[in-house]
C-alpha cells in the first residue's frame, strides 16, 4: 500500500519572503495591501505618518479655502452696498460667481498637475491666491472687487480636483473612508466657518477690508508650510514580477531617491504634449455619463445645498457678528459627524469584506448614507419648523440646533457618496473626484438666485418640506446605485477592455503597414 506524504504547509513568514514582501511586511506590518507598495523609500505609499497626515491637513485646509474664501464676504454685503452703490442682490453675486469658478476652473488644473506634478500647482495656487486677496482689499470699485474675486476662485480651486487624487496616492484602500472622509469635512464646512470667523472681525474692525488681509496672511503662511510639508506625490511605482520581486528600471538602481527627493525634485511627469491641454480639460466631462458618480454627485450636491441655506439674520435682525456666530451649529454638526462618517463607514466596509472572505466591491459603502439623507431631512424641517414659529427680532436657539443636524447628515452623505463615486473608478480617482465636486459647485450656484423667492412665496415651513423632499429625491439615487452600481461597473469594465483590445489591434495594424 502506497503512502503519500503530505505537503508541509508554508508559514506566512514563508510565504512573505518567498514572494519577496519582507520590506513590505517590515515597514506596514501586513502585506495584504491595496496598492501594494515598492520597496522604495520614496514611494509615497512608504512614508511616514506624520508626513502623509501633514499632507493630508494641508491638503484638505487648502481645499476648505475655496469654499471658504467665496462665503467670506457674505458678513459684508451691506458695507458693499454702502461703499460701491450696488443693491443686495448685486452684491451676493461676490459669492455665487465665484462659485462658478470653483466648480469649473479645476477642470483645467487636472491635466496639468499630470503633467508637472501636484507640489508645483499647490505651491503656485497659495502664492498667487495670497497675492490676489490682498488685492482684493484695496479694491475701491465694485467691478474691480469682483474680478478679484473671480481670479482668487481660479488660483485657489486645484484641491477640488487634485486634493483626492493626492489622498489617493499616500494612502491604502483601507485607509481611504476615513482621510477622504477629512477631506470631504474640510470641504464642506468651508463655507460654514467663513462667515463664522469673518462676522466678528468685521464687526470689531469695522472695515470689510480685513476680510481679505486675513486670507492674504492665512493664503502665504500656507504656501510656507507647503515648501516644507508638501512633497510630490506623483510617483511612478515600478511594478513587481509575478513572483514578486521589484522591477525597478536603469534610472533608479544608478540615481536611488532619497528622503528628500520629493521636496527638491521637479520634473514632467507626463509626455502628453501641451497641445492636447484643451482636449484633456473637457475629457473628464465624459464621466459625468457614467450613473456611479452622477447619482452619487447629484445626491451629495443636493444635500449640500439645501442643509446650508440660512435665513436667521433677517428674522431675528441680527447684525454682521451674530449672524457670523450663527454658524457655529453647524459647524459642530459636521465636526461631529465626520468621524462616524469615515471611521464608521471604513469600519463597516472591513466588516462587509470579512463576512464576503476578502471579496470587496465599492456599494457595499452605500447603506451607511442612508442615515445621513434621514437625519439630513429631520434637521433641515426643525430648522424650517422652528424659524417659522419662533418670535421675529427674538433670538431663539432652535433653528440653531436644527441646522447642526442636517449638517451632522450631511457629513455622512459627503464622505460616502464622495468615497464610492472615487472607488467605483479606481483607475481614475481623479477624474471621479472632480466631477463630483463640478456636480456639487454647479448646482449649489443655482441656490441663491431662487432661495429668497421660493422662502417668500410659499413660507419657511413648506419651502423646507419642498427642499426635504428633493432630498428624499438624492437618497433614492443612492439606492438605485446600491441596486445597480455593480452591473454598471462590470459593463463599464467590459467596455474599457473592449477598447483597449482595439487600441493595441490598431496599433499592430499600423506597425505592419509601416513595415510594408
Amino acid at each position: 500500500m502506497a503512502i503519500t506524504e503530505e505537503k508541509p504547509e508554508s508559514t506566512l513568514r514563508e510565504d512573505v519572503v518567498n514572494a519577496n514582501l519582507e520590506k513590505v511586511l517590515a515597514r506596514h506590518g501586513r502585506v495584504d495591501l491595496a496598492p501594494l507598495p515598492s520597496d522604495l523609500p520614496e514611494d509615497p505609499l512608504n512614508w511616514s505618518s506624520f508626513r502623509k497626515n501633514m499632507l493630508l491637513a494641508l491638503v484638505a485646509f487648502h481645499a476648505c479655502l475655496g469654499p471658504f474664501s467665496a462665503a467670506c464676504v457674505i458678513p459684508s454685503f451691506e458695507d458693499f452696498v454702502v461703499d460701491f452703490g450696488i443693491t443686495l442682490t448685486e452684491a451676493s453675486y461676490l459669492v455665487s460667481v465665484p462659485i462658478v469658478f470653483l466648480g469649473t476652473i479645476p477642470l483645467l488644473w487636472a491635466p496639468v498637475s499630470k503633467r508637472i506634478g501636484r507640489r508645483p500647482v499647490y505651491l503656485v495656487s497659495m502664492l498667487l491666491s495670497s497675492a490676489l486677496q490682498l488685492a482684493s482689499a484695496y479694491c475701491t470699485t465694485y467691478g474691480t472687487l469682483m474680478a478679484c474675486r473671480v481670479l482668487v476662485s481660479v488660483f485657489i480651486c486645484p484641491p477640488q480636483s487634485i486634493g483626492a487624487s493626492t489622498v489617493s496616492e499616500v494612502f491604502f484602500v483601507h485607509q481611504k473612508g476615513q482621510k477622504m472622509g477629512i477631506w470631504a469635512l474640510l470641504v464642506s464646512v468651508g463655507s460654514t466657518i467663513a462667515p463664522l470667523i469673518m462676522g466678528p472681525l468685521v464687526y470689531h474692525t469695522g472695515q470689510w477690508q480685513w476680510t481679505f488681509y486675513f486670507l492674504a496672511i492665512i493664503n502665504f503662511a500656507h504656501f510656507v508650510l507647503y515648501i516644507f510639508f508638501c512633497p510630490e506625490t506623483l510617483f511612478d511605482r515600478p511594478e513587481r514580477s509575478k513572483i514578486g520581486s521589484p522591477q525597478i528600471t536603469m534610472d533608479e538602481e544608478i540615481n536611488p531617491g532619497k528622503w528628500y527627493t520629493p521636496y527638491t525634485s521637479f520634473r514632467i511627469h507626463s509626455t502628453e504634449p501641451w497641445i492636447g491641454l484643451p482636449l484633456d480639460v473637457i475629457s473628464p466631462l465624459q464621466f459625468l455619463l457614467k450613473p456611479t458618480i452622477l447619482l452619487p454627485g447629484l445626491a451629495y450636491a443636493i444635500t449640500f445645498t439645501y442643509t446650508n441655506a440660512t435665513l436667521l439674520g433677517q428674522k431675528y435682525l441680527l447684525n454682521t457678528q451674530q449672524v457670523g456666530l450663527q454658524f457655529v451649529a453647524p459647524f459642530l454638526g459636521a465636526l461631529l459627524g465626520e468621524p462616524i462618517a469615515g471611521y464608521g463607514s471604513d469600519r463597516w466596509m472591513q466588516y462587509r469584506v470579512r463576512k464576503a472572505g476578502g471579496e470587496r466591491e465599492p456599494e457595499w459603502r452605500l447603506p451607511f448614507a442612508i442615515p445621513g439623507f434621514l437625519i439630513a431631512i429631520v434637521g433641515l424641517m426643525i430648522f424650517g419648523v422652528q424659524l417659522q414659529n419662533t418670535r421675529a427680532g427674538v433670538w431663539n436657539v432652535t433653528p440653531d440646533v436644527g441646522s447642526g443636524i442636517a449638517l451632522f447628515g450631511l457629513q455622512l452623505v459627503t464622505t460616502v457618496c464622495t468615497t464610492y463615486a472615487i472607488e467605483s473608478q479606481p483607475e481614475h480617482t481623479g477624474q471621479a473626484a472632480l466631477m463630483v465636486a463640478f456636480i456639487r459647485q454647479m448646482y449649489a450656484f443655482t441656490g441663491p438666485f431662487y432661495f429668497t423667492l421660493q422662502f417668500d412665496s410659499m413660507g419657511t415651513v413648506n419651502a423646507c418640506g419642498l427642499l426635504s423632499g428633493l432630498i428624499a429625491i438624492g437618497m433614492c439615487f443612492v439606492i438605485i446605485c446600491m441596486i445597480f452600481g455593480r452591473s454598471w461597473r462590470k459593463g463599464e469594465e467590459v467596455t474599457n477592455d473592449s477598447e483597449d483590445r482595439e487600441s493595441v489591434v490598431a496599433g499592430i495594424l499600423s506597425d505592419e503597414k509601416v513595415k510594408v
